[in-house]
């Protein structure tokens, strides 16, 4: 009998704590006063209410613009399939804060005065080179990371003046990764010089070095009888005519304009005693039907394999397939850059022949891409 008299006992206090609560509630809903009843609508008023409620709804969705708001401005689109593109010959910007020496590099970039990618990015090392002799950190900071911004700035400066190719992406890149990279407290001449040094080991290495071996091996694919056909120049082409010289052979050089580059191929070989044939694009389909093989050069190559070349390379190379002529194409590995390409008008810079005020000006492309396909070996 005992547990059956606990539980009375815990019953008995579970309803005194619920009388006490409710005792409490009711209270306090006095002394606040109870709140109205809702007020019964009527079917006419509940209606009159939804359709209140659909309305705000809508109006949410489709706000009204403010009438004090003006209008967006208009998009500039290009009237033209390549008005996207930047002429390869520009104006440049204003040089705050840049060395004498990127300014007047940014200058002959504007000015189209170097047009091969190997003499862009010599030209680069250069002015790097002799800026960082008057360099001077603040005083107030380090001595790397003040480098690494000031490297990006003028990288910034260039890049405003002219579009960069990818040997040049490549010497930035390379050379920021070592100014980054610098202990905190390195002074400044140590600084200096270990990016003066970056210079030198990157052109002697990654430049030159790579010129001289792709000379070498390529050569190897020339034999006596050869019938060559080379398009336009580039210092990996002239290498490997200048290794061959010796052996019973013939080079046609395949000009076109705007740049024509092939007559400073032209005069390297003359200048060694090459027997060489000079032919503009227009007439390179009779030369390379005797071809054995065609050599052409190269300002990048992307992921996908396609041949970033002087306009004109494409056609060139098209020409050889058809006739199933081998296509070699000579490129540094500093040049082989992680993007894919697939046609020409993607990025481009454009190049304007001069002409009379009532005639308009005639548009030509720098560069083009040439698909994998086309190309037997790199």
């Amino acid at each position: 009998m005992a547990p059956a008299a606990a539980t009375d006992e815990e019953k008995a206090k579970k309803a005194a704590e619920k009388a006490r609560r409710k005792a409490e509630f009711e209270a306090k809903r006095a002394k606040e006063g109870n709140p109205p009843k809702k007020k019964q609508l009527s079917k006419a008023e509940r209606r009159e209410l939804q359709e209140k409620q659909r309305a705000d709804k809508e109006a949410k969705k489709n706000p009204k613009p403010k009438a004090d708001k003006p209008p967006p401005p208009p998009v500039e689109r290009p009237t033209t399939i390549l008005g996207h593109l930047t002429k390869a010959t520009s104006s440049t910007p204003p040089a705050d804060g840049v060395p004498a020496s990127i300014v007047e590099l940014g200058q002959k970039y504007a000015a189209g005065e170097f047009d091969g990618s190997n003499d862009r990015c010599r030209s680069l090392l250069d002015a790097v080179r002799t800026s960082i002799k008057d360099y001077a950190p603040p005083p107030d900071a380090a001595a790397a990371r003040d480098l690494d911004v000031k490297l990006k700035s003028w990288a910034s400066y260039l890049e405003k003046c002219r579009e960069p190719t990818a040997s040049t992406l490549a010497a930035l890149k390379r050379l920021r990764l070592v100014a980054s990279t610098l202990p905190p407290d390195i002074s400044p001449s140590e600084a200096q010089a270990a990016v003066e040094t970056c210079c030198d080991r990157f052109r002697e290495e990654r430049v030159e070095l790579a010129v001289r071996e792709i000379g070498r091996r390529g050569a190897q694919k020339i034999r006596d009888g050869d019938v060559v056909v080379a398009y336009g120049y580039a210092d990996a082409v002239e290498a490997l005519f200048s290794e061959a010289v010796g052996r019973n052979f013939e080079v046609v050089v395949v000009d076109s304009a705007p740049a024509f580059a092939g007559r400073r191929l032209l005069n390297a070989l003359y200048a060694k005693r090459v027997r060489t044939t000079y032919v503009r694009l227009t007439a390179a389909a009779p030369e390379i039907e005797r071809a054995t093989l065609v050599v052409l050069g190269a300002d990048a190559v992307f992921s996908n394999g396609s041949i970033l070349a002087r306009s004109g390379a494409f056609a060139v190379a098209a020409l050889a397939q058809r006739r199933h002529v081998p296509v070699l194409v000579t490129c540094e590995a500093y040049k082989c850059h992680d993007r894919v390409r697939l046609d020409a008008a993607d990025a481009n810079e454009l190049f304007e022949f001069p002409s009379s005020d009532d005639t308009p000006p005639l548009t030509h492309l720098t560069y083009d891409v040439t698909p994998a396909s086309y190309v037997s070996a790199v």
